[in-house]
């Protein structure tokens, strides 16, 4: 007779037959067999202890310095600390020095020139000379005016500018010097190059 089975436990049915023939089933045995019940308890699994879970960490925020705080000079911005100051000429170079004053002049004829010293040259016109009584001068006889252009110096901010032109037109003139005035016409061209080379103006 089959017996019930306990909770928790699994049955098995060894079943022999009329040749002898061993069966283990989980149903019972078919009829004419001879029949065995094996029970087999189940064991539960051990209960595994969890690493207990930690609580979430709750962050906290450091309070805001307030007036009168130690390190309420953060929230000034007139305590932030400066940039620092970039970086300047160099001070170990010395300057080079400013130019010479340069003059510009016009001629009794509105023409005008740019010249270095003041005053500016005088020179001789000539005039008309007649005898005793209106009669005609002696073929040797002259007479002339000595004149003088009048001149002003030129304002320091258009020095460069002046000196530059100056050096154009002495080269012009050693470009187109005859052979006779070439020498002169390169001295005074280099002359003026070397004047603007110990300046801060360029050369043109």
């Amino acid at each position: 007779m089959p017996l019930p089975a306990v909770a928790d436990d699994t049955v098995f049915f060894r079943c022999t037959d009329a040749g002898g023939n061993l069966t283990i089933q989980s149903v019972a045995c078919p009829a004419g067999s001879e029949q065995r019940i094996q029970r087999a308890p189940v064991r539960a699994p051990a209960d595994v202890p969890s690493a207990p879970v930690a609580p979430p960490s709750r962050l906290t925020m450091p309070p805001l310095p307030q007036e009168g705080d130690e390190d309420s000079g953060l929230l000034d911005s007139a305590a932030l600390r400066p940039e620092a100051p970039t970086a300047g000429p160099d001070d170990t170079v010395p300057a080079k020095p400013p130019l010479p004053e340069i003059y510009q002049c016009v001629s009794a004829e509105g023409s005008r020139y740019l010249h270095e010293r003041e005053p500016a040259p005088s020179r001789c016109e000539s005039l008309a000379i007649t005898g005793l009584g209106g009669s005609s001068a002696p073929s040797n006889a002259a007479s002339c005016e000595v004149v003088r252009d009048v001149c002003a110096p030129v304002a320091e901010a258009q020095r460069c500018s002046s000196w530059q032109q100056r050096f154009r037109d002495a080269r012009g003139r050693e470009r187109f010097a005859a052979p006779e005035n070439q020498a002169a016409a390169t001295a005074e061209r280099a002359r003026l190059e070397a004047v603007l080379a110990e300046s801060d103006c360029p050369l043109p």
